[in-house]
């Protein structure tokens, strides 16, 4: 249970551990006591505490000149409680018959009940305290490490707290390393974890996620003056539609920040997946070619129900990556109705009779540097 001798260093260390106060230890300590020693013949026992550098636990009864109830009474000048005060540590105060209790010698099983009590104990309060912290950062972005693996779950440490991180929004084959930090968006909190449901349900899918990330790392989007207007994801990509709301702001260059400085930040937080930041546009055919970045294209034919598009071998594999996802995802935002269709420039080239429009937004110099 408690080491006698050392009982003021286990509370304050136990409170430091579980983040729980002095008082509380203390208050839970005596009322497992009390549920476990207040049975049977005890049951009617009146109990003192005092804690100091051992604990110390008395049994009292009122001295008194009449007897009404002999479990927490002692008749005044009676021969009991003259045989009591023969023992040195038995002792009167205020009226009050103090007779220590031999807690070293606690049945294994009341000591066993104690303890349990006390993890019991402890535990719900460290669930309600989680509960209030990480109730009032719900949509909020906290960092953590990951701590253990679950068969649905990553556990994750987050400091004030235990997170569970759903296995399914990790998409490399080879896991997260033990002790490896990540931010995460607060998605759910419950009061308590039952039924297999843990108490706290963290998230990087979240499209509020890359969103608080950018409002970390780049001011002007969390001071209003650029709007992120849309945010595009396929496994694996995220693509963020940013537009300025102050003349003579740039969009990209802002978010890209000097020396490309935030968008590394922004990219390393938000391993493994990739983001791109696309500057919004109100015709379709620049909003097109933006969304295609990092891809520049050769050539776009506009049919009325495709877009044709010639790109070089060696930028082709990120447009259709994901099963092509990411085509499909451009298309649906764009609400032309239209597929597109990739067409690869060095194919292209082979055939007979072919000929090819430069009227893209690669230029004929950046393809031979692509060379």
């Amino acid at each position: 249970m408690i080491e006698n001798n050392n009982t003021n260093k286990f509370i304050k260390v136990l409170a430091e551990r579980e983040r729980v106060s002095e008082e509380k230890i203390k208050e839970i300590i005596i009322y497992s006591f009390r549920e476990s020693y207040c049975k049977g013949e005890n049951l009617e026992a009146d109990l003192h505490f005092e804690f100091g550098d051992n604990l110390l636990v008395y049994r009292t009864y009122k001295i008194v000149e009449k007897l009404n109830d002999s479990n927490k009474e002692i008749l005044k000048d009676s021969e009991q409680l003259n045989q009591l005060l023969k023992t040195k540590d038995n002792k009167i105060k205020n009226d009050i018959l103090f007779l220590p209790l031999d807690i070293k010698n606690l049945s294994l099983l009341t000591s066993h009940r104690i303890k349990e009590q006390l993890r019991k104990n402890i535990g719900e309060i460290k669930e309600k305290n989680q509960y209030k912290l990480y109730e009032s950062l719900k949509g909020e972005l906290v960092r953590g490490s990951i701590q253990n693996y679950q068969e649905k779950y990553y556990v994750v440490n987050l400091g004030e707290g235990i997170g569970h991180w759903d296995k399914e929004e990790w998409k490399l084959p080879e896991r997260p390393r033990l002790g490896q930090s990540f931010y995460f968006l607060i998605k759910e909190v419950r009061e308590k974890s039952e039924k297999g449901l843990p108490q706290i349900i963290i998230t990087r899918q979240d499209d509020l996620f890359p969103l608080k990330l950018l409002e970390l790392e780049i001011p002007e989007i969390k001071e209003k003056i650029i709007k992120v207007k849309q945010i595009l994801r396929v496994p694996g990509l995220i693509k963020l539609i940013v537009e300025s709301k102050r003349t003579g702001v740039d969009p990209l260059g802002t978010c890209i920040g000097k020396n490309a400085e935030r968008i590394r930040a922004i990219s390393r937080i938000i391993y493994p997946e990739r983001i791109d930041i696309v500057p919004w546009s109100e015709d379709k055919k620049t909003m097109f070619f933006n969304l295609l970045s990092p891809v520049k294209i050769v050539s776009l034919l506009e049919k009325k129900d495709s877009w044709d598009i010639i790109v070089p071998q060696k930028k082709v594999s990120l447009l259709l990556e994901n099963q092509g996802k990411v085509l499909k995802m451009i298309s649906e935002f764009l609400g032309t109705g239209r597929k597109i269709h990739v067409q690869v420039l060095e194919e292209v080239e082979k055939e007979k009779n072919s000929i090819i429009v430069w009227n893209g937004n690669l230029t004929f110099d950046e393809y031979q540097r692509l060379q």
